[in-house]
């Protein structure tokens, strides 16, 4: 073959296409696999209410158990999502930011017009101050600086009847942004939080979920001991052994 002949394709038999990636799951399979067993055996307990509870295995403890899997499974389920909703959040908290700051601007601007207007006449007891409407510093230095900015600047506005601010309706929508803000905020460190969460408590929350699942475990074969044939069909309910106790 010349250098100028075109390549033969590809044999996918024996040249095939590499594989695509696969995103990594948040459990393993094992991991999956104990999560169904969890599941399996929290359905066969609560099936048995009163035997349980004679074993001090309540239904405050199933309860945990159950939280505990339908929390594995929503983070299952999550997986990747973590760090795409703290990044959605962090931006949504920059905008509700912008829309505050650009609001309480306004009403800065108003209270330089007001002075300027009563300032007129050059009669200093009736000019108007513009004392603690902050103008001429950063109002969103930090999240507290620009929370006690604007509960600071509302509450100012309310009370000197600013123009452009004396319908209740033009703070309502101020307060509407603080409000969307603060919410903003809090959605922020709630995905931030969860994010971490998910990456830190992994273990910890399958040790939860595997040592419930074992006391329940414990209980039944104590209930429905193996030495009795009877009691086998029960016992795989369970998942227990058929023929022995339960180790640890």
């Amino acid at each position: 073959m010349s250098a100028t002949d075109p390549a033969p394709p590809a044999d996918s038999a024996t040249n095939p296409a590499p594989a695509a990636p696969q995103a990594r799951g948040y459990f393993n399979q094992g991991q999956l696999e104990s999560l169904d067993t969890a599941e399996s055996v929290l359905a066969a307990a609560r099936s048995h209410p009163a035997e349980m509870t004679e074993q001090d295995i309540t239904p405050a403890w199933f309860d945990g158990l159950a939280a505990a899997i339908a929390e594995a499974r929503d983070r299952a389920s999550q997986t990747g999502k973590g760090g795409v909703d703290s990044k959605q959040a962090t931006a949504a908290a920059a905008t509700a930011a912008a829309r505050l700051v650009s609001a309480l601007k306004r009403i800065q601007s108003a209270a330089k017009q007001k002075h300027q207007m009563l300032a007129e006449d050059g009669d200093p007891e009736t000019n108007f101050p513009t004392d603690g409407y902050l103008i001429g510093t950063r109002l969103d230095a930090s999240r507290s600086v620009l929370l006690q900015s604007a509960n600071s600047l509302l509450a100012r506005a309310t009370a000197d009847s600013l123009p452009g601010f004396k319908s209740p309706d033009k703070l309502l929508a101020v307060q509407a942004l603080l409000t969307a803000y603060t919410g903003s905020e809090a959605t922020q460190q709630d995905a931030t939080r969860d994010k971490e969460l998910s990456r830190l408590d992994r273990d910890t929350l399958l040790n939860t979920i595997n040592t419930r699942r074992a006391a329940i475990q414990h209980a039944a074969d104590a209930l429905w001991p193996p030495t009795e044939d009877t009691n086998r069909p029960t016992r795989k309910t369970f998942s227990l052994p058929l023929n022995r106790a339960m180790g640890l």
